[in-house]
């Protein structure tokens, strides 16, 4: 049996004053966010079917549905959101290949390592956006699996 230190957990009482507390509070305002849109979109869903007897006469499909075929959409959304931004644009990619060319040529070149050092992955707006919707894309889905 080999002795050594004890275990001692990385999160502890004394360690939470060192922690990044703003990467804490932004996760927690992008989950409370989410709960808020989620609970807009399945109150509006069942005002809607409470209030237009047409919708549920005519169909065979009920709120708790539509709960689930929303869930799919805003996720839908937010997963298109992603990828509309952040990344490398188109013009960051024809610099790049301009300064590969003219490096070939110089070596007093700015070259393309530099240009996506400064351009790569700057979220352009809608990233925060993009996770609310996926949160609460999930958060409905679970709402209907609960209510099933």
């Amino acid at each position: 049996m080999v002795r050594g230190k004890p275990f001692t957990p990385e999160v502890s009482p004394d360690n939470l004053k060192q922690m990044n507390k703003t990467a804490i509070q932004t996760i927690s305002l992008l989950f409370a966010a989410s709960l808020i849109v989620a609970f807009a979109i399945y109150e509006v869903t069942f005002w809607l079917f409470s209030t237009q007897p047409y919708l549920t006469s005519r169909t065979d499909i009920s709120a708790t549905d539509m709960i689930f075929f929303e869930g799919l959409m805003v996720i839908l959304a937010g997963v298109l959101l992603f990828l509309g931004s952040g990344g490398i644009s188109r013009r960051s990619q024809q610099a790049a290949l301009l300064a590969s060319a003219a490096k070939a040529f110089d070596n007093d070149v700015i070259g393309p390592s530099e240009i996506f050092r400064r351009d790569a992955w700057k979220p352009k707006g809608f990233t925060r956006t993009a996770l609310i919707l996926i949160m609460a894309g999930i958060i409905l889905l679970v709402t209907y699996f609960v209510s099933i």
